[in-house]
């Protein structure tokens, strides 16, 4: 490349300008590649370069806590929900007590759930990846019940046409239910309320706890201990507060 002069801080004059030559600078950057018969190895070498010399580093984002239902409104949820179709109820309980992601329940089938040990098995899950979860013993005994009443179901909720529900179907029986009770939910907020739950509830360390959320980073459910927080911690504020004397 001793031949072709580049000039980094060229390509990062004013964001609008960058974003608008986008793609004359990545034709440019090719043909200097290819020119140079540059390997991937080495590409990779001279990005690292660039990068340091131009002073490039990923946009750091803020920590934004997921929004979760107060017992009330958890309450007032289940409650409309338990007014429509048995199986409506079934599928959000599903999503709750597995805190299975929204496509991970669509793609399950009725043999990766093992209603004798509570286990359901999440076959390529976020990020291509295999995991067990549970689910408590008395919700077994509704899957149960489900099954033994749709004996050829390929999947473990399947619509009228014997093809697995769409997360967009799911989002549509959620939304419904959670009008009808005047809050705002999606069928990630139960996976939310599942997590925070366990959190605050099991006594499992963020390790087990990560096993059956499948998240990638245990730093991830961080976010479930500040919404959480800790009961002894709560209650050592409140007594502290009490005597503050304003």
């Amino acid at each position: 490349m001793e031949n072709q002069t580049i000039n980094p801080t060229n390509f990062a004059t004013q964001p609008a300008k960058a974003k608008l030559d986008s793609k004359k600078i990545v034709k440019q950057i090719a043909r200097i590649i290819r020119a140079e018969g540059i390997t991937y190895e080495q590409w990779r070498n001279i990005s690292q370069r660039v990068r340091k010399v131009c002073h490039l580093g990923p946009t750091r984002k803020g920590r934004t806590l997921p929004n979760v239902l107060t017992a009330d409104q958890f309450k007032r949820f289940f409650k409309a929900i338990d007014c429509g179709p048995s199986e409506h109820g079934l599928i959000i309980r599903t999503l709750f007590f597995s805190g299975l992601r929204v496509a991970e329940l669509c793609n399950l089938l009725a043999e990766d759930v093992d209603l004798e040990s509570c286990k359901i098995r999440v076959n390529n899950g976020k990020g291509r990846k295999d995991r067990y979860t549970l689910i408590p013993k008395s919700f077994a005994i509704a899957l149960k019940s489900h099954l033994g009443n749709h004996p050829k179901n390929r999947w473990l909720f399947q619509s009228r046409q014997n093809k697995a529900f769409t997360p967009r179907r799911i989002q549509q029986i959620v939304s419904t239910y959670a009008a009808q009770a005047g809050i705002e939910a999606s069928p990630h907020t139960m996976r939310h309320q599942a997590l925070t739950w366990l959190t605050r509830n099991s006594g499992l360390c963020d390790a087990e706890i990560q096993l059956l959320s499948g998240h990638a980073k245990r730093e991830t459910l961080a976010i479930y201990q500040h919404i959480a927080l800790d009961a002894d911690l709560e209650n050592k504020y409140q007594t502290a507060m009490r005597m503050v004397e304003i």
